[in-house]
């Protein structure tokens, strides 16, 4: 493992944890950006990935099909690739392991999702996460490499459910931050933790996903950290919302929700969360009058 040559492409927050997470363990990586200015230092990708043996996405969801498309010609076949994107292409609905499917189809694929806020873990603190992958080695591989004891890592063949469980809980959160930004009652953000949780459950019944990762370290786990965090993109797009009514820097929940709204069709209208979600993002309804209305007539 200590002679694997990894390339992280994106050294954003997430891609920075990442890289001090490796190092910790002795092990070196390339990181790449296409901001230069957040990484100077970096060298070209035409020199970094054709000895590659693992490309960690450290990429946002609306970017990922371009990092894609820059990472494979570049590649060798056998080249694995890690995804820890938490959204959906926004062209085609898909979920990253069917994005992944469609252009790579020929690399082992692995998506990790959990409670993995970056500031935490650039600070020491503690995280964990379930690592996905239907390459039994490759799902090894990458447990013993991020395993330690700040880091608690959970193997899986599902990747589905894991990108699934990603998707949702960033939506979600969006939901928890915008609540917390209306300043709703202790009672009430309890309330709503729990329709999230459910509505999470029941989108899974409809797309086919295991309702134990839902509910497990990648769904529930996840939500958690994400919707009451102070470092999470998605709960400070919730609290922006309130504010201004708008959201500079939406994450992957805001980004995520419309396609994957059209994605379960008609089943929408089963989730009236995630319609609360688009009734005050997408139609600018006053936030803290749609949500007093969804806890008097749900």
């Amino acid at each position: 493992m200590e002679h694997t040559n990894i390339v992280i492409m994106g050294a954003g927050r997430l891609g920075q944890a990442v890289k001090t997470l490796l190092e910790k363990k002795g092990v070196t990586a390339s990181l790449w950006d296409a901001d230069t200015v957040r990484f100077p230092d970096q060298k070209p990708l035409q020199e970094i990935l054709p000895t590659a043996d693992v490309v960690f996405f450290c990429v946002p969801s609306p970017f990922m099909r371009g990092a894609i498309a820059s990472v494979v010609p570049l590649t060798k076949p056998d080249c694995s690739f890690l995804s820890f994107a938490k959204g959906i292409d926004g062209t085609s609905g898909k979920t990253m392991p069917e994005l992944f499917a469609e252009l790579a189809p020929v690399h082992p694929l692995a998506v990790i999702g959990g409670p993995m806020l970056a500031e935490e873990i650039t600070m020491g603190g503690n995280a964990a996460a379930v690592i996905a992958s239907k390459d039994e080695n490759l799902r090894a591989m990458l447990c013993e490499l991020f395993s330690s004891p700040q880091f608690r890592a959970e193997p899986s063949d599902d990747l589905f459910s894991v990108a699934l469980a990603g998707v949702l809980k960033n939506i979600y959160s969006v939901v928890l931050g915008i609540a917390d930004g209306v300043k709703v009652s202790g009672n009430e953000k309890g309330w709503l933790v729990a329709q999230a949780i459910e509505e999470m459950v029941g989108i899974g019944k409809v797309l086919g996903a295991d309702e134990k990762i839902l509910l497990g370290t990648a769904g529930v786990g996840d939500l958690v950290a994400t919707g009451y965090s102070p470092y999470s993109r998605n709960r400070q797009a919730g609290d922006e919302i309130v504010a201004t009514g708008t959201c500079a820097v939406p994450g992957e929940g805001l980004f995520s929700q419309p396609a994957f709204t059209t994605r379960l069709g008609a089943n929408a209208a089963n989730f009236p969360l995630l319609g609360l979600l688009g009734k005050i993002c997408v139609n600018h309804e006053a936030a803290k009058a749609a949500i007093d209305a969804f806890f008097a007539n749900k």
